[in-house]
C-alpha cells in the first residue's frame, strides 16, 4: 500500500486518539484529578488511622469500644488516663488530625471562585 492511499481503519483511529490525547484541557483535568485525589487520599488514611489506631480513648485499638489495649497496659482507665503514653497518643493523633484537615481546607479554598495563582504566588 502506498503512502498516498487512504488510511485503513487502524490508522484513523490512530490520528483521532493522537488528536483527543493531544488536548490541553483534557490534560489539564487529568492532572489535577491526580494532584486532589491522591493528597485527600493521604488526609483520608490519616484520618482513619488517627480514628482507628492512635486514639487513645475512643479508638478500636486502645478505647473502651475496641480491644482494650490502654486498660491492659496500665491496670486500669483511670491510670491510663493520667499516663504519658496515652498523653503522647492523644498529642500524635492531634497532628494527624491537623495535617489531614490542613490538606482538606488547601484544596477548599484552592476550589473556592476567588483564589488565584498571583495570590499563592504571595502567600508563598
Amino acid at each position: 500500500m502506498s503512502s498516498n492511499s487512504t488510511p485503513s481503519g487502524l490508522k484513523k483511529f490512530e490520528n483521532g486518539f493522537i488528536r483527543i490525547s493531544g488536548n490541553r484541557l483534557l490534560l489539564t483535568l487529568r492532572d489535577t484529578f491526580v494532584l486532589v485525589a491522591a493528597t485527600t487520599m493521604i488526609a483520608g488514611f490519616g484520618i482513619m488511622i488517627q480514628n482507628v489506631i492512635v486514639d487513645p480513648m475512643n479508638g478500636l485499638i486502645f478505647g473502651k469500644q475496641g480491644l482494650q489495649l490502654g486498660r491492659l497496659i496500665s491496670g486500669s482507665w483511670a491510670t491510663w488516663q493520667q499516663s504519658g503514653f496515652e498523653h503522647g497518643l492523644q498529642i500524635v493523633a492531634n497532628l494527624i488530625a491537623l495535617v489531614s484537615n490542613g490538606i482538606l481546607n488547601f484544596f477548599r479554598f484552592a476550589s473556592s471562585s476567588n483564589f488565584q495563582l498571583e495570590s499563592l504566588n504571595q502567600i508563598l
